[in-house]
């Protein structure tokens, strides 16, 4: 499935004049095909994405009932994607799966995602989180008060998802043959692979060689 992802800069830095009504407009497109538009705001931590039509009547929709939701507003150009995804948790134990919304960052091979963990939360995601990883907060996210870290994810072709627990590291595990390519490519221009907006490039680059 495809999206118009968010560019390179704006991922990296969201606009600074959010809006502090915390609602944004975007476009819900639930799992059965059918799409809802108006004022949209997303719960990270239960996982909840809501609409308000025009008449004020608001609508709640978890991963299970979405394909993907869309949000204006926060990066330039482009908006904010999110898609329901299978996903274990990450767990070691079980492949036991379910539907979990991730931000898409980009297209291609290999698809760069994220998700938000409250700081103050206990969880999986945040157990594993990298320091490098940059702390912030969205206001349109429906949490007064709390700041959400940002763990990032790789989506593979066959549908698996890896977390980025050290992003140097984990992603030259994932580009095989075109390991020696991409750290030159990475070293030429000076890329950070634990930076996000270098990140980005890098994870790029590996998806024209193929």
């Amino acid at each position: 499935m495809a999206f118009a992802c968010s560019s390179r800069s704006g991922w990296a830095q969201a606009q600074e004049a959010f809006d502090t009504e915390r609602w944004l407009y975007g476009k819900v497109v639930m799992a059965s095909g059918d799409s809802l538009e108006g004022a949209v705001i997303y719960h990270p931590a239960e996982d909840v994405v809501q609409i308000a039509s025009e008449d004020g009547i608001v609508n709640s929709f978890s991963a299970v009932n979405v394909s993907h939701f869309m949000i204006s507003g926060v990066y330039k150009g482009k908006p904010q994607i999110f898609r329901s995804l299978l996903w274990n948790r990450g767990s070691l134990e079980s492949d036991f799966k379910v539907p979990v919304f991730f931000e898409q960052i980009n297209e291609g091979e290999l698809v760069l995602m994220k998700r938000y963990v409250g700081l103050s939360a206990a969880s999986s995601d945040q157990k594993y989180a990298t320091a490098s990883l940059q702390t912030s907060y969205f206001p349109h996210f429906a949490s007064e008060g709390t700041e959400f870290q940002e763990i990032l994810y790789m989506l593979l072709p066959n549908g698996e998802i890896v977390q980025l627990r050290k992003n140097k590291k984990d992603l030259l595990r994932l580009c095989g043959a075109y390991t020696g390519k991409v750290k030159q490519y990475a070293k030429s221009n000076k890329l950070d692979f634990k930076r996000s907006q270098d990140l980005l490039s890098i994870v790029n680059y590996y998806n024209t060689l193929l």
